[in-house]
């Protein structure tokens, strides 16, 4: 079974590659409401593909896991992706699997394209092939199991809740802009995963004041007509499909 959260395709690629090798069924989160069951056959691997927040998970995923129930699991295999360093990301996913009782996870770091252009740059179109020609090597790696497992040191465990504690200030979502160019698509609305936009008088409003932070709206827009405050100003977007529909 692999179960996989998704903003701009990283970890969506990475699940329908092992959804794709191993079988199994293909779970989205962001599909999923209220508490979900599920039932795994004997000896079958339950794998989690998600992205890195702030050396930890996103709110969202982190809620479904909490609220899921899970039965006949053996083996956990957790797949983060990020753009660059982890941190003590597995340290804060191992401490939820075990608040459920569930196993202990085997954690995989996999980078890929950054897209939080919050804080980064988005690498240029020729960077990004070149980090995910990489992180496609990386991956059949995990894949056949001979990939180094993710192990962060104690100094950095030490400092993961400080350095997530961040990802809370950064869900507010009073710095989302929407400027002129807006075609009053929709798409922001519809894709959104905690339903925190509403189209009101054609433009897209933020109805929540905190989100997911996924920045989803933001690099999915069609007309790059969003924004999160200056910081994502000419900065380039990026999305997993747009990098490799060539």
């Amino acid at each position: 079974m692999v179960i996989y959260y998704s903003s701009t395709g990283n970890s969506k690629h990475v699940a329908l590659r092992l959804q794709e090798t191993l079988k199994g069924d293909l779970i989205d989160v962001s599909c999923l409401e209220g508490h979900p069951i599920f039932y795994l056959e004997d000896e079958e691997t339950l794998f989690f593909v998600t992205f890195n927040c702030f050396w930890g998970i996103s709110n969202r995923m982190e809620t479904f896991i909490r609220k899921s129930e899970f039965y006949n699991v053996s083996k956990i295999i957790v797949i983060i992706t990020c753009g660059g360093y982890l941190g003590g990301g597995d340290a804060s996913i191992e401490k939820l699997f075990l608040e459920k009782g569930l196993p202990k996870p085997t954690v995989y770091s996999l980078v890929m394209v950054t897209n939080y252009s919050i804080l980064h740059d988005v690498p240029s179109l020729e960077a990004q092939k070149e980090k995910l020609i990489r992180a496609e090597k990386a991956l059949s790696k995990i894949i056949q199991g001979t990939q180094k497992t993710y192990h962060s040191n104690w100094l950095i465990r030490q400092l993961t809740p400080k350095i997530h504690a961040q990802y809370e200030k950064a869900r507010i979502t009073s710095p989302f802009t929407v400027n002129s160019s807006c075609i009053s698509c929709g798409l922001c609305e519809k894709n959104c995963p905690v339903h925190a936009i509403e189209i009101k008088e054609n433009k897209p409003f933020w109805v929540l004041p905190k989100c997911d932070n996924c920045l989803r709206c933001l690099h999915r827009c069609p007309v790059e007509a969003i924004n999160y405050g200056d910081s994502t100003r000419n900065r380039l977007r990026y999305t997993y499909e747009s990098c490799t529909q060539d």
